[in-house]
């Protein structure tokens, strides 16, 4: 719902039947008829429309947001994360690493969840992300529909919610949402130690096996001083508080560290059979020298994701 205050009436002849509506309509108490893109193509639409008032936000056009979608999408499609259209785009890898370049969103008491890359801000005014994609198709959005974000900062997850303003098609898909308010602000510790993701190469073995039994090959897909998340390239038997000994090797300033560390499996994701198995991991134990390592390659890639974002305290 828009504020009713911000809105101006139209005139019936301000609407071209067939054409794209460069602007949202709305009723008397502000609820959207139209989505900004949409198009009238009968004259008995426009008369129901008229009937229950046609008013428009103005702040837009002064803006200067114009769509220029050329399809046609008759009246206001029913409301709900729907795919509308093929798109030969990729959804933002899900990846809370960023810190704070990804959003991840959902409608409230809804379980799809999408992640938007954060494409900047307006001001005080909003915020502009990517338009959510599913298996190659845009997601359904409607303007004036209130979405909940989520995103990673550092050691923290903000959570807030947001108007959609307005929906851009041209010339790239975008959401144009309204300010965060600080009553839709939370924050909270999600770890006690910075992590990444990267790509290591790792071997395991459990301690228990025979020295004859050859290690798991595999990735290491984040790292921290306290543990990692470790992907096998093969199935393995590896369960809950197993110990395993983990090797890998990091480059530092031009320089290999290779470290050896005992670590105890905490977690197993073997959910998904497409994927190889992945395994949270805590280190045991570590010497000055492992932990000076570890730490300095952890801050030195955060370093260089690091961006404060429009939710971060000042």
């Amino acid at each position: 719902m828009d504020n009713p205050k911000d809105l101006s009436p139209l005139a019936k002849g301000e609407i071209e039947l067939g054409k794209p509506l460069p602007f949202a309509i709305y009723d008397r108490q502000g609820v959207l008829l139209l989505a900004a893109g949409q198009a009238l193509t009968t004259e008995k639409q426009l008369e129901e429309l008229a009937a229950k008032g046609l008013y428009h936000n103005p702040r837009w056009a002064q803006q200067g947001f114009a769509v220029q979608n050329k399809s046609t999408m008759g009246t206001v499609a029913p409301s709900g994360p729907q795919p509308v259209r093929t798109a030969s785009v990729k959804a933002p890898p899900d990846d809370p690493t960023e810190t704070g370049n990804l959003l991840k969103m959902n409608l409230p008491g809804q379980a799809d969840t999408f992640t938007v890359r954060l494409v900047g801000a307006l001001g005080k005014e909003a915020f502009v992300t990517s338009h959510p994609v599913k298996d190659s198709q845009f997601v359904f959005i409607k303007e004036g529909q209130v979405w909940e974000f989520k995103s990673f900062y550092g050691l923290s997850v903000y959570r807030f919610k947001a108007q959609v303003e307005k929906i851009l098609l041209s010339p790239h898909p975008l959401l144009v949402m309204s300010w965060p308010q600080d009553g839709h602000l939370e924050h909270k510790a999600i770890r006690t130690t910075r992590r990444v993701s990267c790509e290591v190469p790792a071997t395991g073995r459990l301690l228990a096996d025979a020295a004859d039994v050859p290690p798991v090959k595999g990735v290491i897909r984040n790292l921290s001083t306290g543990g990692v998340e470790f992907e096998a390239f093969a199935s393995t038997n590896w369960l809950d508080n197993a110990q395993v000994m983990l090797a890998f090797q990091l480059l530092l300033t031009g320089r290999k560290y290779l470290l050896e560390l005992p670590a105890r499996v905490v977690t197993v994701n073997k959910t998904d059979t497409q994927k190889m198995p992945r395994f949270g991991m805590a280190f045991e134990q570590m010497d000055d020298a492992d932990f000076a390592a570890i730490h300095a390659y952890v801050f030195e890639h955060l370093a260089q994701k690091l961006e404060s974002p429009l939710y971060s305290p000042r």
